[in-house]
């Protein structure tokens, strides 16, 4: 994609929100449950994300960057309803949706940062990538590792360790928003 070694900040604001309206809009509905509450948070999160376009490099990142801020936003949503101290009347009548929103935001930001760090392990070098998976989604020992590959125990542990790193500086950027 040619627009991809464009700067976010190049690009017309309208096609970034024709672009991803919809996802932020899923994310939004997702999280809270609630379409006119989702309404809100997709604006509220264009309207972040319109301030602080200058700090996206790469439109290839966008929507994991515009989905960050939507769960965000939907969970700082949430935590004002609950602090306004106003109970909404689903919660009245299905009071295990009142439990869920207890755990709401410890959920939805692992979830979260569960599927960003899947989305920077898929951006990582083929064999890191493969020595991160077999550590992570195997369960494999670093010693188990390094005889699957055929490698050096100090090669694996050296790829594991550059793989944690990418993901964890990636992630930081990518929390910024």
């Amino acid at each position: 994609m040619a627009t991809s070694l464009m700067k976010a900040s190049e690009v017309d604001f309208s096609f970034i929100y024709e672009t991803f309206a919809e996802r932020v809009y899923k994310v939004a509905i997702m999280i809270t449950k609630d379409a006119y509450l989702a309404e809100d948070i997709v604006q509220e999160t264009f309207i972040k994300a319109y301030k602080k376009i200058e700090s996206i490099l790469d439109l290839e990142k966008i929507g994991a960057w515009l989905s960050t801020i939507a769960s965000r936003t939907a969970i700082d949503f949430i935590r004002k309803e609950k602090r306004s101290g106003m109970t909404p009347v689903e919660d009245i009548l299905f009071t295990e949706r009142s439990r869920a929103v207890d755990n709401v935001e410890q959920t939805i930001e692992h979830l979260w940062l569960k599927q960003e760090i899947t989305q920077e392990v898929l951006q990582l070098k083929p064999e890191l990538r493969n020595a991160f998976l077999l550590k992570y989604n195997e369960g494999m020992k670093e010693e188990e590792i390094a005889s699957r590959l055929q490698l050096p125990l100090g090669t694996v542990k050296s790829r594991l360790y550059r793989a944690r790193k990418q993901i964890k500086n990636e992630l930081k950027f990518d929390m910024t928003a």
